[in-house]
């Protein structure tokens, strides 16, 4: 994709010298209540140390009442009513920065969604310009311009043609065309670019399919819809196909309109942002799309992502609470929360989310698979395995693709080898390898478990050598092919393939333990110990303990690496 241009936000912090300057500005000296402001400020900046964003906000609101001209106040005002989801004072702080001319790249759309929830479109345009100006996001300018057309009668094809020629608003033309023709009703007129759409099968696309198909449900074709999403590319896919056969149409039916649009394209800005890692302005998209469009179950889920990208996992957890269970990103808001749970090492919420969840869904297939990674994280392998095991059965019940529930066999064997259910982890590994015979990810964990045993050396040599031919440029799989050889006494060409492995992942403690045991054995005991050294920087538990050995008395018998 094009990457988005953006400028770095500065997030003005708290420091002896910014207070130092706001104490000496002019406008604080001449107030008679400057001891007022200043334990406001100290107030702020403790809320702000302690992550409550909200009270930071609410306090730098009431700090900037008392020195309106301050722009280190609306700043800090602005980025906390950010971070706490607080939009309508994000919009005041805006507007008084920009009386000191202080506006950044993305404030306008802040502005933007302001004006265009009131309708007020004339507003709306001149944040526009204003972003325009701006130059990060101008690529966005006719996009938006274009649903303030549609939402005030006026036909968008003039602004459409501008933003195909931006380089990077070409990225977002291909959809946004689509959106525009639906909105017009020229239904008929769009499917050749939707049966596109459709044959890509690119999972970004996912989403638009996911609108366009409401939209035909809207409209009364449920055979259109069905045609969209024939593919099954994602669970929420798959999932309306099935609420749809199974006569649930209504739920799922959405015209598109302007503010649908509108807000779908700064949905794809924050998660576009969010991808860059450009975490404060993905935030800023997601909260403006939200207002836009406010009523998106997608929405939530981006701005439940963007909150939790930016460390607010409260609010996090508070907005993906709101995708309703029927919800067809029910299950990527449940991976979300999870995410956050195990980020938080708080493995009880966890557990307590999934039950819920399961016990609504009892029969879905992934929730069981989700809840075996959860337990694999919180090292209950056998719990693991038992939850893969129902996953399995729930999945052939419902007839997933074959590929799919390879990956639940695979994870089926990962967890019983890890508990120490060996052979039978072997067997599901080979089921997994039956059923996807060109898995460089089944073929590599199938090898490496076995070389771990010294068992079956010469299948799991054949195995291990499949995965590499299939995918070379893998790290993992070329330190598999590198340990491989090394156990079967190649060691100059195992030392070949653990430097490449090296090469992909400098910091990778196996990789470096690997490469330190082949050093040593070829005689090379300088360069093995300075990989060992390498490796227990990043190495715990048993593997630290053996490498604090290596590097001590040498490479035994007692001390290979597994």
């Amino acid at each position: 994709m094009a990457e988005v241009r953006i400028t770095r936000i500065c997030k003005i912090g708290f420091s002896s010298i910014i207070l130092a300057a706001l104490l000496g500005s002019p406008a604080f000296a001449k107030r008679s209540d400057d001891a007022d402001l200043l334990k406001m400020y100290v107030k702020a900046r403790i809320a702000e140390s302690a992550n409550r964003p909200a009270d930071a906000a609410a306090t730098y609101a009431e700090a900037l009442k008392y020195q309106p001209d301050s722009q280190l106040l609306a700043s800090k005002t602005y980025v906390k009513a950010i971070e706490s989801g607080n939009l309508a004072l994000a919009v005041k702080a805006v507007r008084a920065l920009g009386l000191h001319g202080a506006v950044d790249p993305e404030m306008p759309l802040l502005l933007f969604a302001d004006a265009f929830a009131k309708k007020d479109y004339r507003t709306a345009r001149t944040a526009l310009l204003e972003l325009q100006s701006l130059q990060n996001f101008s690529f966005l300018t006719p996009l938006l311009d274009a649903w303030l057309d549609t939402a005030s009668g006026e036909n968008p094809a003039i602004n459409l043609v501008s933003a195909k020629q931006d380089d990077t608003g070409i990225f977002y033309h291909q959809e946004q065309s689509l959106l525009h023709a639906l909105a017009r009703g020229h239904e008929t007129d769009v499917i050749p670019l939707i049966n596109a759409i459709v044959d890509q099968n690119e999972l970004r696309l996912a989403p638009i399919r996911i609108i366009a198909a409401r939209h035909f449900l809207a409209v009364g074709n449920e055979e259109q819809a069905l045609q969209i999403l024939k593919q099954n590319r994602t669970a929420a896919e798959a999932k309306m196909a099935r609420d749809i056969k199974a006569g649930y149409s209504r739920t799922h039916a959405q015209k598109v309109d302007a503010q649908v649009g509108a807000g779908f394209l700064l949905h794809r800005l924050a998660s576009d942002l969010g991808n860059q890692r450009a975490y404060f302005p993905g935030l800023v998209a997601a909260l403006t799309a939200g207002k836009v469009s406010p009523d998106s179950d997608y929405g939530h889920f981006i701005l439940g992502e963007a909150y939790s990208n930016s460390g607010n996992n409260i609010a996090a957890l508070a907005e993906l609470e709101q995708i309703p269970d029927d919800s067809v990103y029910a299950l990527q808001a449940i991976i979300v929360e999870i995410a956050i749970y195990v980020e938080s090492k708080d493995y009880v919420a966890g557990h307590t989310r999934m039950e819920k969840a399961i016990a609504q869904n009892p029969e879905d297939p992934e929730l069981r698979a989700l809840s075996g990674q959860l337990f694999q994280v919180s090292n209950d392998n056998l719990a693991a395995a038992k939850a893969y095991e129902q996953a399995i059965i729930l999945a052939e019940k419902r007839g997933l693709p074959v590929s799919q529930v390879a990956t639940y066999w695979l994870a089926l064997g990962g967890a019983q080898e890890q508990a120490g259910l060996w052979p039978k982890g072997l067997e599901s590994l080979k089921i997994a390898n039956e059923m996807l015979p060109n898995s460089s990810s089944i073929l590599n964990y199938l090898g490496y478990a076995q070389l771990e045993r010294r068992e079956n050396t010469d299948s799991a040599m054949a195995a291990i050598r499949k995965a590499h031919e299939l995918r070379s440029s893998s790290p993992a799989i070329t330190d598999s092919l590198g340990w491989a050889y090394y156990i079967t006494g190649q060691h100059e060409k195992a030392i070949d393939y653990l430097e490449q492995a090296l090469a992909g992942e400098p910091q990778d403690p196996t990789i470096n333990e690997h490469l330190g045991d082949a050093y040593w054995t070829v005689g090379r005991k300088y360069e093995a110990r300075y990989a060992w050294k390498s490796a227990k920087l990043f190495a715990h538990g048993e593997g630290a303990q053996r490498l604090t050995k290596k590097i001590d008395l040498g490479l035994s018998a007692d001390f290979v690496s597994p």
